[in-house]
């Protein structure tokens, strides 16, 4: 008689710590329900009559469905629904989630990335991550209140094509470090009609979560011997601002501005162009 080789290291049983947009949404309940398909179209020829000779993908669908416990946060609210508007300061009494129509407000505008990480694992062991790339909330939910049951805000999961490269991407279950082609960014080039001559030397760039698109540096503020940029991605927007001399770190990009002999003066640029790892 032949057994299986059963290794139980590859079984789970855990919960999951839910992280939309590096925000952790805290408790669940009723479990994490995930779904994932490649839907297909039938291959046929009128020479074989109803027989499907092939199916070919012609889509993929991924939703994930959960509950979040912590109901009194006002940003767990406004993740459940993102159409909804947040008013006041903090996640308490002094926050309060306001609906209104909002007609046409679309979905991939408000979808973020979410990442599933098991709590058997290390938070430092991304082995067995979920990482969906563009996530929203589908903006339903129902709240039952009583003695005996606990509140809970219900949570389905639309999960959207990342369109920051070809072919587009929804998900990864592993960890983010392993890819084909790492992420990279090109040699900066300041702008043609730039007045100071300094230069931005190394760039470094992440995998996990660095676009395929075109950052660029515009000089706000000209100050002797520095300056301060204003740093924009074509598609992930405003980055914040970046001080001449000192490092400028974001979760796309990593540089530094350096001054030269001819100080920068306000419209000086640079473009990055980067790429998405794949």
């Amino acid at each position: 008689m032949s057994q299986a080789v059963v290794t139980t290291s590859n079984m789970e049983l855990t919960p999951m710590r839910v992280t939309f947009d590096g925000v952790d949404l805290g408790g669940t309940l009723g479990n994490i329900s995930f779904t994932a398909k490649y839907m297909k179209a039938n291959i046929m020829a009128d020479q074989s009559g109803q027989t499907v000779r092939d199916r070919r993908v012609s889509g993929i669908e991924v939703t994930l469905t959960t509950e979040l416990t912590e109901i009194q946060n006002k940003d767990i609210w406004k993740v459940v629904f993102p159409h909804a508007t947040k008013i006041g300061t903090g996640t308490g009494s002094l926050a309060a989630i306001k609906f209104d129509q909002n007609v046409g407000d679309g979905d991939l505008a408000n979808a973020k990335q979410l990442v599933l990480h098991p709590l058997s694992k290390p938070d430092a062991d991304l082995s067995t991550d979920y990482t969906f790339f563009k996530a929203v909330a589908s903006a339903e939910s129902s709240i039952t209140f009583g003695p005996t049951e606990q509140a809970r805000l219900k949570i389905v999961w639309n999960i959207l094509p990342d369109e920051s490269q070809v072919p587009n991407k929804f998900f990864r279950y592993g960890s983010p470090a392993i890819v084909q082609t790492p992420a990279a960014a090109a040699a900066a080039v300041p702008g043609g009609s730039n007045v100071g001559n300094g230069t931005i030397g190394s760039v470094s760039v992440s995998n996990t979560y660095t676009k395929t698109e075109t950052i660029t540096l515009s000089c706000v503020t000209a100050i002797a011997n520095g300056g301060v940029f204003f740093v924009e991605g074509s598609v992930s927007g405003p980055l914040g601002l970046a001080t001449v001399g000192t490092p400028f770190v974001s979760n796309e990009i990593v540089l530094t501005i350096s001054d030269g002999a001819t100080d920068f003066a306000a419209g000086d640029s640079f473009t990055i162009a980067t790429t998405a790892a794949v």
